[in-house]
Protein backbone atom coordinates (compact mmCIF):
# COMPACT_ATOMS: atom_id res chain seq x y z
CA UNK A 1 0.00 0.00 0.00
CA UNK A 2 1.88 3.20 -1.46
CA UNK A 3 1.50 6.66 -0.15
CA UNK A 4 -0.07 7.70 -2.84
CA UNK A 5 -2.97 5.53 -2.34
CA UNK A 6 -3.13 6.83 1.36
CA UNK A 7 -3.62 9.80 0.50
CA UNK A 8 -6.90 9.17 -1.51
CA UNK A 9 -8.72 8.46 1.93
CA UNK A 10 -11.29 10.87 2.71
CA UNK A 11 -10.29 13.04 5.85
CA UNK A 12 -13.25 11.25 7.83
CA UNK A 13 -11.29 8.09 6.96
CA UNK A 14 -8.10 9.21 8.86
CA UNK A 15 -10.25 10.21 12.01
CA UNK A 16 -11.92 6.85 12.16
CA UNK A 17 -8.39 5.25 11.79
CA UNK A 18 -6.99 7.19 14.71
CA UNK A 19 -10.28 5.81 16.65
CA UNK A 20 -9.48 2.55 15.47
CA UNK A 21 -5.67 2.96 17.18
CA UNK A 22 -7.33 4.63 20.25
CA UNK A 23 -9.40 1.82 20.69
CA UNK A 24 -6.86 -1.06 20.46
CA UNK A 25 -4.40 0.94 22.31
CA UNK A 26 -6.76 1.30 25.37
CA UNK A 27 -8.01 -2.31 25.06
CA UNK A 28 -4.97 -4.07 24.59
CA UNK A 29 -3.12 -2.38 27.71
CA UNK A 30 -5.93 -4.00 29.64
CA UNK A 31 -6.47 -7.71 27.98
CA UNK A 32 -2.68 -9.10 28.97
CA UNK A 33 -2.66 -8.28 32.18
CA UNK A 34 -7.06 -8.71 33.14
CA UNK A 35 -6.42 -12.30 34.10
CA UNK A 36 -3.74 -11.91 36.11
CA UNK A 37 -5.11 -8.83 37.62
CA UNK A 38 -8.31 -10.97 38.36
CA UNK A 39 -6.53 -13.91 39.73
CA UNK A 40 -3.63 -12.02 42.16
CA UNK A 41 -5.00 -9.07 43.22
CA UNK A 42 -8.93 -9.48 43.01
CA UNK A 43 -8.49 -13.32 44.16
CA UNK A 44 -10.76 -15.41 41.60
CA UNK A 45 -10.81 -18.97 40.74
CA UNK A 46 -10.14 -19.91 37.39
CA UNK A 47 -13.72 -20.35 36.03
CA UNK A 48 -14.66 -16.84 37.63
CA UNK A 49 -11.92 -15.41 35.54
CA UNK A 50 -13.39 -17.79 32.59
CA UNK A 51 -16.68 -16.31 33.27
CA UNK A 52 -15.86 -12.87 33.90
CA UNK A 53 -14.12 -13.03 29.94
CA UNK A 54 -16.74 -14.49 28.65
CA UNK A 55 -19.41 -11.93 29.65
CA UNK A 56 -17.45 -9.35 27.79
CA UNK A 57 -17.67 -11.43 24.81
CA UNK A 58 -21.44 -12.35 25.85
CA UNK A 59 -22.34 -9.06 25.88
CA UNK A 60 -20.53 -7.31 22.99
CA UNK A 61 -22.96 -9.63 21.34
CA UNK A 62 -25.88 -7.71 22.55
CA UNK A 63 -24.03 -4.56 22.32
CA UNK A 64 -22.96 -5.00 18.53
CA UNK A 65 -27.04 -6.00 17.83
CA UNK A 66 -28.12 -2.60 19.08
CA UNK A 67 -25.70 -0.70 17.57
CA UNK A 68 -26.23 -1.87 14.01
CA UNK A 69 -30.12 -1.20 14.68
CA UNK A 70 -29.62 2.47 16.59
CA UNK A 71 -26.55 3.26 14.33
CA UNK A 72 -28.97 3.50 11.13
CA UNK A 73 -31.28 5.88 13.01
CA UNK A 74 -29.60 8.00 15.72
CA UNK A 75 -26.30 7.91 13.26
CA UNK A 76 -22.74 6.24 13.90
CA UNK A 77 -21.27 9.17 14.69
CA UNK A 78 -22.86 9.28 18.28
CA UNK A 79 -23.08 5.33 18.54
CA UNK A 80 -19.62 5.06 18.08
CA UNK A 81 -18.66 8.13 20.50
CA UNK A 82 -21.56 6.52 23.14
CA UNK A 83 -19.39 3.12 22.80
CA UNK A 84 -16.28 4.23 23.50
CA UNK A 85 -17.95 6.22 26.90
CA UNK A 86 -19.61 3.14 27.95
CA UNK A 87 -16.76 1.14 27.26
CA UNK A 88 -14.86 4.05 29.45
CA UNK A 89 -16.92 3.00 32.70
CA UNK A 90 -16.33 -0.19 32.62
CA UNK A 91 -12.71 -0.15 32.29
CA UNK A 92 -12.41 2.26 35.02
CA UNK A 93 -14.81 0.40 37.22
CA UNK A 94 -12.17 -2.28 36.80
CA UNK A 95 -9.70 0.11 38.42
CA UNK A 96 -12.28 0.55 41.15
CA UNK A 97 -13.92 -2.62 42.25
CA UNK A 98 -12.57 -6.04 43.48
CA UNK A 99 -15.28 -8.60 44.36
CA UNK A 100 -16.69 -11.01 41.99
CA UNK A 101 -20.17 -9.64 41.13
CA UNK A 102 -18.74 -6.09 40.58
CA UNK A 103 -15.94 -6.82 38.11
CA UNK A 104 -18.29 -9.30 36.14
CA UNK A 105 -21.12 -6.47 35.84
CA UNK A 106 -18.15 -4.24 34.33
CA UNK A 107 -17.23 -6.58 32.29
CA UNK A 108 -20.92 -6.73 30.82
CA UNK A 109 -20.16 -2.76 30.25
CA UNK A 110 -17.10 -3.20 28.78
CA UNK A 111 -18.56 -5.70 26.02
CA UNK A 112 -21.53 -3.49 25.61
CA UNK A 113 -19.70 -0.94 24.80
CA UNK A 114 -17.16 -2.39 22.79
CA UNK A 115 -20.42 -3.86 21.07
CA UNK A 116 -21.62 -0.79 20.37
CA UNK A 117 -18.67 1.09 19.06
CA UNK A 118 -16.56 -1.72 17.04
CA UNK A 119 -19.17 -3.02 14.47
CA UNK A 120 -20.43 1.17 13.84
CA UNK A 121 -16.87 1.77 13.47
CA UNK A 122 -16.54 -1.09 10.69
CA UNK A 123 -19.36 -0.22 8.89
CA UNK A 124 -18.82 3.83 8.87
CA UNK A 125 -14.94 2.58 7.40
CA UNK A 126 -17.11 0.77 4.28
CA UNK A 127 -19.66 3.36 4.10
CA UNK A 128 -17.15 6.27 3.90
CA UNK A 129 -15.07 4.75 1.72
CA UNK A 130 -15.21 5.06 -1.95
CA UNK A 131 -15.25 2.23 -3.76
CA UNK A 132 -11.82 2.49 -5.17
CA UNK A 133 -10.32 3.63 -2.03
CA UNK A 134 -12.10 0.07 0.23
CA UNK A 135 -9.49 -2.05 -0.16
CA UNK A 136 -6.92 0.21 1.08
CA UNK A 137 -9.37 1.49 3.89
CA UNK A 138 -9.70 -1.84 5.63
CA UNK A 139 -5.87 -2.32 5.17
CA UNK A 140 -5.07 0.75 6.93
CA UNK A 141 -7.38 0.12 9.76
CA UNK A 142 -5.85 -3.49 10.15
CA UNK A 143 -2.17 -1.88 10.13
CA UNK A 144 -3.86 0.96 12.72
CA UNK A 145 -5.08 -1.67 15.06
CA UNK A 146 -1.95 -3.34 15.17
CA UNK A 147 0.09 -0.56 16.04
CA UNK A 148 -2.59 0.45 19.03
CA UNK A 149 -1.70 -3.16 20.58
CA UNK A 150 1.73 -2.87 19.78
CA UNK A 151 1.70 0.52 21.81
CA UNK A 152 -0.19 -0.54 24.35
CA UNK A 153 2.32 -3.58 25.19
CA UNK A 154 5.27 -0.99 25.44
CA UNK A 155 3.51 1.68 27.36
CA UNK A 156 2.79 -0.93 29.89
CA UNK A 157 6.27 -2.90 29.96
CA UNK A 158 8.27 0.29 30.00
CA UNK A 159 5.79 2.86 31.95
CA UNK A 160 3.27 1.01 34.13
CA UNK A 161 4.88 0.09 37.70
CA UNK A 162 2.97 -0.86 40.96
CA UNK A 163 -0.99 -1.30 40.84
CA UNK A 164 -2.33 -2.38 38.24
CA UNK A 165 -5.55 -0.09 38.40
CA UNK A 166 -3.54 2.98 37.01
CA UNK A 167 -3.85 0.91 33.84
CA UNK A 168 -7.09 0.60 33.68
CA UNK A 169 -8.07 4.25 34.86
CA UNK A 170 -5.56 5.21 31.60
CA UNK A 171 -7.43 3.00 29.12
CA UNK A 172 -10.79 4.70 30.38
CA UNK A 173 -9.22 8.02 30.07
CA UNK A 174 -8.40 6.66 26.27
CA UNK A 175 -11.48 5.68 25.47
CA UNK A 176 -13.11 9.01 26.55
CA UNK A 177 -10.64 10.79 24.48
CA UNK A 178 -11.85 8.16 21.47
CA UNK A 179 -15.27 9.55 22.57
CA UNK A 180 -14.65 13.18 22.30
CA UNK A 181 -13.11 12.95 19.10
CA UNK A 182 -15.47 10.59 17.28
CA UNK A 183 -18.36 13.13 18.34
CA UNK A 184 -16.49 16.17 17.41
CA UNK A 185 -15.29 15.05 14.11
CA UNK A 186 -16.89 12.11 12.59
CA UNK A 187 -19.68 13.32 10.25
CA UNK A 188 -23.22 12.50 10.82
CA UNK A 189 -24.51 9.55 9.84
CA UNK A 190 -23.23 8.29 6.45
CA UNK A 191 -21.57 11.10 5.31
CA UNK A 192 -23.37 12.30 1.94
CA UNK A 193 -25.14 9.27 1.52
CA UNK A 194 -27.99 7.64 2.46
CA UNK A 195 -27.43 4.74 5.03
CA UNK A 196 -28.19 1.65 3.69
CA UNK A 197 -31.80 -0.23 4.83
CA UNK A 198 -31.27 -3.76 4.89
CA UNK A 199 -34.30 -5.06 3.24
CA UNK A 200 -37.24 -6.77 4.83
CA UNK A 201 -36.63 -10.20 4.39
CA UNK A 202 -32.84 -10.46 4.39
CA UNK A 203 -32.49 -12.46 7.74
CA UNK A 204 -34.80 -15.60 6.26
CA UNK A 205 -32.04 -15.19 2.62
CA UNK A 206 -29.12 -15.66 5.40
CA UNK A 207 -30.52 -18.42 7.10
CA UNK A 208 -31.50 -20.20 3.91
CA UNK A 209 -27.99 -20.32 2.79
CA UNK A 210 -26.88 -23.59 3.77
CA UNK A 211 -23.19 -23.72 3.67
CA UNK A 212 -22.79 -20.16 5.46
CA UNK A 213 -24.74 -21.62 8.34
CA UNK A 214 -23.04 -24.86 8.58
CA UNK A 215 -19.70 -22.72 8.35
CA UNK A 216 -20.83 -20.30 11.19
CA UNK A 217 -21.40 -23.47 13.87
CA UNK A 218 -17.64 -24.68 12.78
CA UNK A 219 -16.27 -20.87 13.57
CA UNK A 220 -17.65 -21.30 16.74
CA UNK A 221 -15.33 -24.13 17.64
CA UNK A 222 -12.31 -22.12 15.86
CA UNK A 223 -13.16 -18.74 18.03
CA UNK A 224 -13.24 -20.67 21.11
CA UNK A 225 -10.00 -22.63 20.43
CA UNK A 226 -8.74 -18.89 19.44
CA UNK A 227 -10.08 -17.13 22.85
CA UNK A 228 -7.21 -19.44 24.59
CA UNK A 229 -4.10 -17.50 24.49
CA UNK A 230 -5.57 -14.30 26.02
CA UNK A 231 -7.09 -16.53 28.77
CA UNK A 232 -4.17 -18.96 29.25
CA UNK A 233 -0.99 -17.37 28.38
CA UNK A 234 -1.38 -14.33 30.87
CA UNK A 235 -2.51 -17.28 34.06
CA UNK A 236 1.26 -18.75 32.88
CA UNK A 237 2.70 -15.79 32.89
CA UNK A 238 1.78 -15.32 36.37
CA UNK A 239 3.01 -18.71 37.70
CA UNK A 240 6.77 -18.33 36.05
CA UNK A 241 7.04 -14.42 35.70
CA UNK A 242 8.30 -12.34 38.69
CA UNK A 243 6.46 -9.17 36.87
CA UNK A 244 3.88 -10.88 35.34
CA UNK A 245 2.66 -7.45 33.42
CA UNK A 246 5.69 -8.06 31.12
CA UNK A 247 3.51 -10.23 29.15
CA UNK A 248 1.68 -7.28 27.88
CA UNK A 249 4.97 -7.37 25.98
CA UNK A 250 3.72 -10.47 23.76
CA UNK A 251 0.96 -8.88 22.48
CA UNK A 252 3.50 -5.70 20.75
CA UNK A 253 5.83 -8.98 19.83
CA UNK A 254 2.53 -10.64 17.97
CA UNK A 255 1.70 -7.21 16.46
CA UNK A 256 4.61 -6.52 14.76
CA UNK A 257 5.05 -9.80 13.77
CA UNK A 258 1.54 -9.30 11.63
CA UNK A 259 2.47 -6.13 10.77
CA UNK A 260 5.90 -7.45 9.13
CA UNK A 261 4.71 -10.91 7.81
CA UNK A 262 1.07 -10.97 6.84
CA UNK A 263 1.57 -9.31 3.33
CA UNK A 264 4.22 -12.21 3.09
CA UNK A 265 1.55 -15.21 4.87
CA UNK A 266 -1.24 -13.97 2.44
CA UNK A 267 0.43 -13.92 -1.10
CA UNK A 268 2.97 -16.63 -0.50
CA UNK A 269 0.52 -19.34 1.35
CA UNK A 270 -3.26 -18.35 2.18
CA UNK A 271 -3.56 -17.27 -1.69
CA UNK A 272 -2.31 -20.17 -2.97
CA UNK A 273 -4.27 -22.96 -0.94
CA UNK A 274 -8.23 -23.38 -0.44
CA UNK A 275 -9.50 -21.57 2.26
CA UNK A 276 -10.53 -24.36 4.14
CA UNK A 277 -7.21 -26.00 3.72
CA UNK A 278 -5.57 -23.02 5.50
CA UNK A 279 -8.03 -22.71 8.08
CA UNK A 280 -6.86 -26.25 8.98
CA UNK A 281 -3.33 -25.28 8.77
CA UNK A 282 -4.20 -22.51 10.88
CA UNK A 283 -5.66 -24.35 13.64
CA UNK A 284 -2.92 -26.49 14.34
CA UNK A 285 -0.44 -23.53 14.83
CA UNK A 286 -3.32 -22.19 17.01
CA UNK A 287 -3.49 -25.75 19.28
CA UNK A 288 0.21 -25.96 19.59
CA UNK A 289 0.61 -22.37 20.23
CA UNK A 290 -1.73 -22.16 23.37
CA UNK A 291 -0.75 -26.30 24.22
CA UNK A 292 3.00 -25.68 24.03
CA UNK A 293 2.93 -22.85 27.03
CA UNK A 294 2.90 -26.28 29.31
CA UNK A 295 6.77 -26.29 28.35
CA UNK A 296 7.06 -22.64 29.54
CA UNK A 297 9.31 -21.57 32.18
CA UNK A 298 10.89 -18.34 30.91
CA UNK A 299 9.59 -15.24 29.04
CA UNK A 300 11.41 -16.15 25.55
CA UNK A 301 9.52 -19.35 26.41
CA UNK A 302 5.73 -17.08 26.53
CA UNK A 303 7.54 -15.21 23.14
CA UNK A 304 7.86 -18.58 21.25
CA UNK A 305 4.39 -20.31 21.82
CA UNK A 306 2.63 -16.30 21.43
CA UNK A 307 5.13 -16.52 17.93
CA UNK A 308 3.35 -19.99 17.10
CA UNK A 309 0.02 -19.19 18.43
CA UNK A 310 0.39 -15.34 15.53
CA UNK A 311 1.06 -17.71 12.65
CA UNK A 312 -1.94 -19.61 12.99
CA UNK A 313 -4.05 -16.07 13.70
CA UNK A 314 -2.12 -14.53 10.21
CA UNK A 315 -3.79 -17.61 8.36
CA UNK A 316 -7.24 -18.14 9.67
CA UNK A 317 -8.29 -13.97 10.50
CA UNK A 318 -8.30 -13.17 6.54
CA UNK A 319 -8.76 -16.93 5.74
CA UNK A 320 -12.27 -16.25 7.73
CA UNK A 321 -13.55 -12.91 6.16
CA UNK A 322 -12.80 -14.40 2.81
CA UNK A 323 -14.90 -17.02 3.07
CA UNK A 324 -17.64 -15.23 4.87
CA UNK A 325 -17.40 -12.63 1.91
CA UNK A 326 -17.89 -15.68 -0.92
CA UNK A 327 -21.05 -17.62 1.18
CA UNK A 328 -22.63 -14.42 1.24
CA UNK A 329 -24.55 -12.52 -1.21
CA UNK A 330 -23.05 -8.74 -2.08
CA UNK A 331 -25.88 -6.71 -1.81
CA UNK A 332 -26.21 -8.26 1.79
CA UNK A 333 -22.26 -8.68 3.12
CA UNK A 334 -22.97 -6.58 5.49
CA UNK A 335 -25.25 -8.77 7.22
CA UNK A 336 -23.37 -11.53 6.34
CA UNK A 337 -20.33 -9.93 8.52
CA UNK A 338 -22.80 -8.68 11.59
CA UNK A 339 -23.80 -12.26 11.94
CA UNK A 340 -20.19 -13.53 11.42
CA UNK A 341 -19.54 -11.28 14.37
CA UNK A 342 -22.01 -12.69 16.75
CA UNK A 343 -21.10 -16.41 15.81
CA UNK A 344 -17.13 -14.92 16.89
CA UNK A 345 -18.62 -13.44 20.32
CA UNK A 346 -20.42 -16.59 21.17
CA UNK A 347 -17.24 -18.65 20.34
CA UNK A 348 -15.04 -16.48 22.43
CA UNK A 349 -17.65 -16.88 25.41
CA UNK A 350 -17.71 -20.44 24.80
CA UNK A 351 -14.27 -20.99 24.77
CA UNK A 352 -13.68 -18.55 28.08
CA UNK A 353 -15.78 -19.95 29.97
CA UNK A 354 -14.56 -23.77 29.15
CA UNK A 355 -11.08 -22.78 29.25
CA UNK A 356 -11.45 -21.56 33.10
CA UNK A 357 -12.56 -24.83 33.99
CA UNK A 358 -9.78 -26.48 32.04
CA UNK A 359 -7.14 -24.44 33.46
CA UNK A 360 -8.88 -24.97 37.07
CA UNK A 361 -8.68 -28.85 36.50
CA UNK A 362 -5.21 -28.58 35.29
CA UNK A 363 -3.97 -27.80 39.10
CA UNK A 364 -4.59 -30.90 39.94
CA UNK A 365 -3.69 -32.48 36.63
CA UNK A 366 -0.82 -30.03 35.50
CA UNK A 367 -0.75 -31.07 32.26
CA UNK A 368 -4.28 -31.59 31.21
CA UNK A 369 -5.50 -28.44 29.73
CA UNK A 370 -2.42 -28.24 27.50
CA UNK A 371 -3.10 -31.48 26.02
CA UNK A 372 -6.65 -30.93 25.25
CA UNK A 373 -5.84 -27.62 23.68
CA UNK A 374 -3.08 -29.37 21.15
CA UNK A 375 -5.43 -32.23 20.51
CA UNK A 376 -8.56 -29.85 19.99
CA UNK A 377 -6.57 -27.77 17.46
CA UNK A 378 -5.72 -30.92 15.31
CA UNK A 379 -9.41 -32.41 16.22
CA UNK A 380 -10.57 -28.94 14.46
CA UNK A 381 -8.33 -29.35 11.45
CA UNK A 382 -9.63 -32.60 10.74
CA UNK A 383 -13.20 -30.83 10.75
CA UNK A 384 -12.65 -28.40 8.41
CA UNK A 385 -10.77 -30.49 5.86
CA UNK A 386 -13.82 -32.98 6.02
CA UNK A 387 -16.08 -29.82 6.07
CA UNK A 388 -14.08 -28.92 2.10
CA UNK A 389 -15.46 -32.74 0.81
CA UNK A 390 -19.21 -31.40 1.40
CA UNK A 391 -20.53 -30.74 -2.10
CA UNK A 392 -22.93 -27.67 -0.97
CA UNK A 393 -19.78 -25.31 0.26
CA UNK A 394 -17.55 -26.59 -1.90
CA UNK A 395 -20.04 -25.06 -5.19
CA UNK A 396 -20.62 -22.28 -3.17
CA UNK A 397 -17.33 -21.56 -3.05
CA UNK A 398 -16.59 -22.20 -6.49
CA UNK A 399 -19.29 -20.22 -8.01
CA UNK A 400 -17.81 -16.83 -5.91
CA UNK A 401 -14.46 -17.65 -7.04
CA UNK A 402 -15.68 -17.25 -10.54
CA UNK A 403 -17.37 -13.87 -10.25
CA UNK A 404 -15.67 -10.51 -10.87
CA UNK A 405 -17.60 -8.81 -8.84
CA UNK A 406 -17.04 -10.05 -5.80
CA UNK A 407 -16.58 -7.21 -2.78
CA UNK A 408 -13.62 -5.26 -2.91
CA UNK A 409 -13.03 -4.71 0.88
CA UNK A 410 -13.13 -8.28 1.65
CA UNK A 411 -10.09 -10.29 0.83
CA UNK A 412 -10.03 -13.09 -1.87
CA UNK A 413 -9.20 -16.47 -1.94
CA UNK A 414 -8.78 -18.64 -4.64
CA UNK A 415 -11.15 -21.39 -3.81
CA UNK A 416 -12.13 -23.43 -7.28
CA UNK A 417 -11.18 -24.25 -10.51
CA UNK A 418 -9.26 -22.16 -12.61
CA UNK A 419 -11.72 -20.24 -14.17
CA UNK A 420 -10.54 -18.03 -12.02
CA UNK A 421 -7.63 -16.10 -13.43
CA UNK A 422 -6.08 -15.17 -10.04
CA UNK A 423 -5.36 -19.13 -8.98
CA UNK A 424 -1.71 -20.18 -9.26
CA UNK A 425 -2.71 -23.07 -11.04
CA UNK A 426 -3.54 -24.01 -14.89
CA UNK A 427 -5.46 -26.60 -14.17
CA UNK A 428 -7.85 -28.09 -10.47
CA UNK A 429 -5.06 -30.21 -8.60
CA UNK A 430 -4.20 -30.71 -5.30
CA UNK A 431 -2.89 -27.88 -3.76
CA UNK A 432 1.21 -27.25 -2.99
CA UNK A 433 3.12 -25.08 -1.64
CA UNK A 434 4.67 -22.14 -3.93
CA UNK A 435 4.37 -24.77 -7.09
CA UNK A 436 5.22 -22.90 -9.96
CA UNK A 437 2.73 -22.30 -12.85
CA UNK A 438 2.50 -25.23 -15.96
CA UNK A 439 2.91 -23.86 -19.24
CA UNK A 440 -0.14 -24.60 -22.00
Amino acid sequence: MGLSEIMKLERSLFILMIGVLLSHLGTYMVIPILPIMLRIEAGLSLIQIGTVLAAIAISFQFGSIMGGFLADRIGRRFIIGLGALIGAGGLIGFGLFSTYFLLLLMAIIIGVGNGLNAPSTKAAIAALASKENQTTAFSLRGIAANIGTATAGLIVFFLITGSSQIIFWIAGAIYILLTIKSWLLLPKNCGDDPCPVIPSGAYREVLKNKPFIVFGVVSILIWALYAQLALALPLRAADILPDPKNVALIWTINSVIVIFSQGFVTNGIIQRLHPLTALGFGMIFIGVGVGSLYFSSAFIHLVVSGAIFVMGEMLILPTIDSTVSQLSRAELIGLFFGLANVVSGLGEAGGNFIGGRLLEIGTEISYLPWVVYAITGVTICFIVLLLRRWEPIQTALQKAAEKEDAPKHAPKVSSGPTKHRSHPFDRWESEIFFRKRRNT
